[in-house]
């Protein structure tokens, strides 16, 4: 398979704007973490998301975690205090709605432009997320990277366009961490996680996430990177072009196929082989499964780490989870300065916000994309028919002057030429037997007529036996005309009284 640059150029507004997803790195509001009993199971699960030393007692005692996600959600920062202000296509949306609330590896996070889950999980009713209302107007839609968008879109659809470049027409936010708040972080410091990804994914938070800084204004310039295969590469062995299209491969959890969601699928699949329980973030195969509690937290971990190699013995991912045929991603390229206290004091975001509290916790973000067009990666045969035929006419051209003209001599010289010689030869084949007929049918006449000349010939004392036999046919016609008289008479010698003929 061969991996080019697209001649053709692809537009922004072609693709949908990045998905956003942006987690506190807190993970238990102070108030509401200090509010619980020591010998308590809401202390307990609160210190497991800790990571922290806990009560192995009560620990055995809870017998049911299935719940555990509704209890981050409960103790962990709302998505309408994180987002102080939100501004898509230099439009002001409410926070809430622009975003939803997504549980993750690290913690409750707020997502935007990510599709909806109807059209990401096959089993939608046991892997829905939170509660969260869509902007007024706007449609779920589908879309994936190799389908595209549907033909018939409504005005106002999710995930949104991109609608040009430069901040003013990107996603600009102003986050609040609330360090005051803090019980425990997901890092070792205080901010934000931020990852921009397909909207097809779920993001992996806890690996690739990349931190925000509180006080800081920070600037994302998005480069998307596409990878687009021609349709007829189905047609070549999955071995052979080393990647997959989306209805190749069917995912138990996620209803389109791309590599990292598969790789989520090959890691719950051998956690779940190995500790017979699956995480509380990551979507279930069947809805049945046991969500994993925290005296199973060590297998777990372990098990999710040896996933993640790519020289495992027991279950390599990267050879299960072959990279999509086609694929979108946007990296970004981040630019940070402080903040000072001047920029927000005509923003009515928060009221009586001092220049300490802006520093140590407010952080503004604008994402947008530089290039209104960019060049995607294209995947094609190596040696296509084209270029087959073209290698091959090269070759024979360089090493036997061989050339059109050549190929017009050949099929003459092939098929022509003996063609006309086969047809001349059936002309005359037909000429010589209407003859051969002819002459056939009048072949007793001549008998007739032959018998009695020889008949004759032989009384004739000019011609011999001998001279018959020996087949001298000159004299046998010689002795013919004389006896018939109209051969060359012998001259006699002139005597008197005969006339003179010339």
């Amino acid at each position: 398979m061969l991996v080019s640059i697209n001649p053709k150029y692809t537009k922004i507004t072609d693709d949908p704007f990045p998905a956003v997803t942006i987690c506190n790195l807190n993970q238990a509001y102070k108030a509401k973490a200090q509010q619980f009993s020591i010998d308590s199971y809401e202390y307990t699960k609160t210190q497991m998301l800790c990571k922290r030393d806990v009560n192995m007692t009560v620990v055995d005692a809870i017998k049911d975690w299935s719940d555990l996600r509704d209890f981050i959600s409960e103790i962990s920062q709302p998505c309408s205090k994180m987002l102080l202000k939100c501004k898509y296509a230099g439009v002001i949306f409410n926070c809430t709605e622009l975003f939803r609330p997504l549980i993750t590896d690290n913690g409750l996070c707020c997502t935007f432009n990510m599709i909806d889950p109807k059209f990401m999980f096959r089993d939608f009713n046991s892997k829905t997320s939170l509660n969260y209302n869509y902007p007024e107007g706007y449609v779920p839609v589908d879309w994936s990277s190799e389908a595209g968008y549907p033909n018939d879109l409504p005005e106002k659809f999710i995930p949104m366009k991109s609608v040009g470049t430069g901040e003013s027409v990107g996603l600009s936010l102003i986050l609040d961490v609330e360090s005051e708040e803090y019980y425990c972080s997901a890092s070792d410091s205080i901010g934000f996680k931020i990852l921009l990804h397909n909207p097809l994914e779920v993001p992996n938070m806890h690996e690739i996430g990349l931190l925000l800084s509180p006080g800081l204004e920070t600037k994302i310039r998005i480069q998307p990177e596409k990878v687009e295969s021609e349709k007829y590469l189905r047609y070549i062995s999955k071995n052979a072009r080393k990647c997959l299209f989306e209805n190749e491969k069917r995912l138990k959890m996620y209803i389109e196929y791309t590599q990292r969601n598969c790789g989520i699928e090959c890691s719950a699949a051998e956690i779940l082989e190995n500790c017979g329980c699956l995480p509380h973030h990551v979507p279930k195969f069947s809805g049945n499964e046991t969500t994993c509690s925290m005296s199973a937290s060590n297998c777990v971990e372990r098990t999710r780490l040896e996933t993640m190699l790519i020289d495992n013995s027991r279950r390599d991912c990267s050879d299960v989870c072959l990279p999509s045929c086609n694929d979108l991603t946007y990296m970004p390229t981040f630019f940070s300065a402080p903040l000072i206290h001047s920029g927000f004091q005509n923003d009515e975001i928060k009221t009586n916000i001092s220049n300490t509290y802006l520093e140590k916790n407010i952080a503004v973000v604008n994402i947008y994309f530089k290039d209104t067009i960019y060049r995607s990666q294209k995947n094609s045969d190596f040696i296509g028919i084209t270029d087959f035929l073209s290698n091959i006419g090269g070759i024979i051209s360089l090493f036997f002057g061989f050339s059109f003209i050549s190929l017009a001599e050949m099929i003459f010289f092939a098929f022509l030429k003996p063609l006309r010689v086969l047809f001349t030869q059936l002309k005359w084949g037909i000429a010589k037997s209407a003859k051969f007929q002819k002459l056939k049918s009048i072949q007793p006449l001549l008998k007739k007529d032959s018998m009695g000349l020889y008949g004759s010939l032989e009384r004739n004392p000019f011609v011999t036996q001998n001279t018959i036999q020996k087949g001298q046919a000159w004299q046998v016609v010689l002795g013919k005309q004389r006896m018939l008289g109209y051969g060359r008479k012998t001259p006699e010698p002139w005597q008197p009284g005969m006339e003179y003929t010339p």
